[in-house]
């Protein structure tokens, strides 16, 4: 039976934000969500904030009337600052435009292609202040993968700049048959076939037409990654972007004008968005908006700008806090921080307290498809339950299903966590079969996580369905691993995966980055994890690297690791010495790798064929550049079969 079959209604066994803090209890409600409108989980019965603003547009005017001349913007690197008034009327300006002189309507989409900028901001504004979605797209994909996405949602126009025109979009730019007008950010010129984003700005002196927007209008789609397969557009909507600023505001400890967020998730991913724009727009406080994460422009923005809080990725963080300058700047100022997105480890919460003494400290997150916080981690429990996720926020309830979709109340027992509540997207755009796979039909959103809930209701998410690897018929929680990895002195980020093995299914992996200046022996690692793991949770092959490959939001991709053996390895010998160098001595000699015959070759016994030269060396050398050494470990060598002579 289906995963999301509802057989009776759910509750949440997870505790709330509500239950920790009563005053919260009358700040919330219940609400219906209107039937016919789209909502996958329509008529049903979800927490919502009860004083909450009808829809994005709102929080701009509102700061626009009560903060006219404080700066609300500062991007960098290009340095250009905006005060809530020069906001508002550019917004005014391209808000006319688009109407008036480019044919848009309400539900028209406009892509925003384009890193952290002051045309991105005015853009993303303007058009949710017509009733159009956002449509905010990865510019980390190919010139293919970023038209799929604008083709998917049938984007009337984009806003572009110039370096993705010129490397990407322009070679696929004739296919994009729904776009009537590309708009290009910075200078005042644009390439033939485009206009210059300056353009939308000029001031006509006409005003945008009143168009009627409620909070469960679409305000923007926001594609999910693509790790676990092809990227689906999230539709949001403006109740779930107003949700989550507050979300945010009430996790850091009460945000207002006075405080400064620095944004550091890039501006077309759900974190930056929904976690540091958002709320930001909600208090009228400054925004300083990177273009791009350095560490140490990070470092040196809240030392210059004073930045009091920030909402980004554990790895943005811990590279901050052990960059070689890091101690040579005041970055005091910094309080309110929040992270996650899965359980931290115990070396990261320690080091951010000793280095930045919070007074919020809250590891938060969800799935794309819940916008981006349904459970946080409260500042006083961070280091009592410090690997532990936390509790439900106060608009959200939190459920952990089985296969069959029957919801686990019983604590410590693995299901699959959902979430319920007024950050829960309407569903995925134009794509009912997927929806209905993953939206319940009574709210609740399934995440992909595997995760538990503890006796006293506290959330412990333990992997990614896909990434847990089953070692001999024990199941491994990968973050588990790399939590007690990262307790090792020397191991700056720490990545597990499994690899395929005949014998074992899988045999888990660790690709390690360590600290500048420091050093780590394989053996040293394994002593390490067998100190705090379980014997078959120690990795038998460990592989240090220089970087870890990430999406934009800083998330691990962990596919290309399977086969990552280290950097420069251009033939098959250098491959073999390094994956036997990866391994404990006892596995060196055991017969692994499996030839296009059917026999098997120890590690060691294939090193010696290929570095001879003969005809067992050549075929097996051939087969590793071919596909790698991953589908040689395990049971299934269909790929080999092309070898075969």
């Amino acid at each position: 039976m289906p995963a999301w079959t509802v057989h009776a209604p759910a509750r949440g066994s997870c505790k709330s934000w509500r239950e920790l803090y009563p005053s919260l209890a009358g700040e919330v409600e219940r609400i219906s969500a209107p039937r016919g409108r789209g909502i996958a989980w329509e008529g049903t019965e979800i927490w919502a904030w009860r004083d909450r603003p009808g829809h994005v547009a709102q929080l701009l005017d509102n700061n626009v009337t009560r903060y006219p001349e404080r700066e609300a913007y500062v991007f960098h690197p290009s340095g250009r600052r905006m005060t809530w008034r020069e906001v508002g009327e550019r917004v005014r300006r391209v808000a006319a435009a688009l109407q008036h002189e480019h044919g848009f309507v309400k539900g028209d989409r406009l892509g925003l292609l384009t890193l952290g900028c002051a045309e991105y901001v005015i853009a993303y504004l303007a058009i949710v202040s017509i009733g159009g979605i956002a449509v905010p797209v990865n510019l980390g994909l190919t010139g293919e993968g970023l038209a799929a996405q604008i083709h998917k949602v049938q984007a009337k126009a984009l806003v572009v700049a110039p370096e993705v025109w010129a490397d990407k979009l322009g070679a696929v730019r004739a296919g994009l048959s729904s776009v009537r007008a590309v708009f290009m950010t910075g200078a005042s010129s644009a390439p033939e076939g485009t206009l210059a984003f300056s353009e939308l700005e000029r001031d006509t002196g006409i005003m945008p037409s009143p168009v009627a927007i409620d909070e469960w209008d679409l305000c923007a789609i926001a594609f999910t990654s693509g790790t676990t397969g092809v990227p689906k557009g999230t539709m949001a909507m403006h109740l779930n972007a107003t949700g989550c600023a507050r979300n945010i505001a009430v996790a850091a400890k009460g945000l207002n004008a006075d405080d400064i967020n620095l944004c550091m998730p890039p501006l077309y991913h759900n974190t930056a968005v929904y976690t540091d724009f958002m709320p930001a727009l909600l208090t009228g406080g400054k925004c300083v908006v990177m273009a791009a994460f350095a560490p140490l422009d990070a470092i040196e923005l809240v030392e210059r700008e004073r930045c009091t809080w920030a909402v980004a990725a554990p790895i943005m963080l811990w590279l901050m806090m052990n960059h070689p300058d890091f101690a040579k700047h005041d970055c005091g100022t910094l309080k309110k921080i929040l992270f996650g997105g899965h359980a931290a480890s115990e070396a990261f919460i320690n080091q951010l307290k000793a280095s930045f003494d919070p007074v919020a400290m809250v590891n938060g997150g969800s799935v794309s498809e819940s916008t981006a916080l349904g459970f946080a981690l409260p500042t006083e429990d961070a280091i009592r339950k410090i690997t532990s996720c936390g509790l439900a926020t106060a608009i959200c309830d939190i459920a952990i299903f089985d296969d069959e979709g029957r919801e686990v109340t019983e604590p410590e027992v693995i299901g699959e966590v959902a979430y319920r509540g007024q950050q829960t997207n309407a569903g995925y755009w134009d794509e009912p079969g997927k929806t209905a796979e993953v939206f319940r039909t009574d709210g609740f959103v399934l995440s992909g996580d595997w995760a538990k809930i503890d006796a006293e209701g506290y959330l412990w998410l333990l992997d990614r369905k896909k990434d847990m690897v089953v070692r001999g018929g024990q199941n491994v929680y990968c973050i588990e691993v790399e939590n007690k990895l990262y307790l090792h002195p020397a191991v700056l980020r720490a990545a597990v995966v499994g690899v395929p093995d005949h014998l074992f299914s899988a045999r888990l992996k660790a690709v390690l980055v360590l600290k500048p200046g420091h050093t780590a022996t394989t053996q040293a690692i394994r002593e390490h994890c067998a100190a705090r793991l379980a014997a078959y949770e120690v990795p038998e092959y460990i592989v240090f690297a220089q970087a870890l490959p990430t999406n934009a939001a800083g998330k691990t991709l962990k596919l290309p690791l399977v086969d990552y053996w280290g950097d420069g390895l251009d033939d098959a010998a250098a491959r073999l010495r390094a994956f036997c160098a990866s391994q404990p001595e006892r596995l060196l000699d055991k017969p692994a790798l499996r030839l296009d015959d059917g026999t098997r070759l120890a590690a060691r016994e294939a090193l010696a064929a290929v570095e001879a030269g003969d005809a067992r060396g050549a075929r097996l050398a051939a087969a590793i550049c071919g596909d790698g050494l991953a589908p040689l470990l395990g049971p299934d060598d269909s790929r080999m079969r092309h070898q075969r002579g």
